[in-house]
Order: C-alpha cells, then sequence, then structure tokens
C-alpha cells in the first residue's frame, strides 16, 4: 500500500472513530490540546499525528490503537491471522480497560481526601 493510501486510511479511521466517539473536530482537537486545523489534517491524509497523539485518540475515541495501524478488513487475512488480530485486539482493550479504573480508582481516592481534609 502507498503512503499516501495509508495516510488516507489513518485519515478515514481516525474521522470515523472520532464521530463514533460523538465528537467535533474542535473537541477532540481541546482534549488533545492541538488546533481543530491539525485534526482536520489528519482526517483528510494532509499529516500523520505522532504516535503519542494517534495513542491519546485510541484512548478518547475507545478504539484500540491496532485498529489505526492495520490495514482494511477489506484485505485479505487466513483465519489465524483474524484471531490474532481479535486477540490483539482485545489486549489492548483490556489494557485501555485497566487504564480507565486505575483512573476512577484515584479519582475516587483523591475526593475521599478532600472530604477528609474537609471534615
Amino acid at each position: 500500500m502507498s503512503n499516501i493510501k495509508k495516510s488516507l486510511n489513518l485519515g478515514s479511521k481516525i474521522k470515523s472513530a472520532r464521530k463514533g466517539a460523538g465528537l467535533s473536530q474542535k473537541e477532540m482537537a481541546k482534549i488533545l490540546g492541538i488546533s481543530d486545523k491539525a485534526v482536520s489534517s489528519y482526517e483528510v491524509g494532509r499529516a500523520t499525528p505522532p504516535v503519542p497523539t494517534l495513542r491519546e485518540i485510541s484512548t478518547i475515541t475507545y478504539k484500540p490503537y491496532s485498529y489505526f495501524m492495520e490495514p482494511d478488513e477489506s484485505e485479505e487475512m487466513d483465519v489465524p491471522g483474524k484471531i490474532a488480530k481479535i486477540e490483539h485486539e482485545l489486549s489492548e482493550i483490556k489494557r485501555m480497560l485497566a487504564m480507565q479504573q486505575l483512573h476512577q480508582i484515584e479519582q475516587t481516592q483523591l475526593t475521599d481526601s478532600d472530604q477528609d481534609k474537609g471534615s
């Protein structure tokens, strides 16, 4: 696959993930700390996001990082390849869920700590 096709493919995946998460370009840009023009550039394939930005996009859109990096489903893949892909995506999802749970626990502890100080 050519670099142009890869950029367009990545861009369409970013756009699809953003829309699936119910975010506008401006909302996603604000979360990422970048301009909405940068988000637009990623989506149309004019620019490729740096790996840390792509990982953050993965997190805020609840898509595994591999979703953005792998070729389209339309490309042929054998059954063992599909199973390996699914296993990898499941491990990414488990990692993201664990991170979210840890974040929620930290937030709860901070809230409890603040309440104790007020008592």
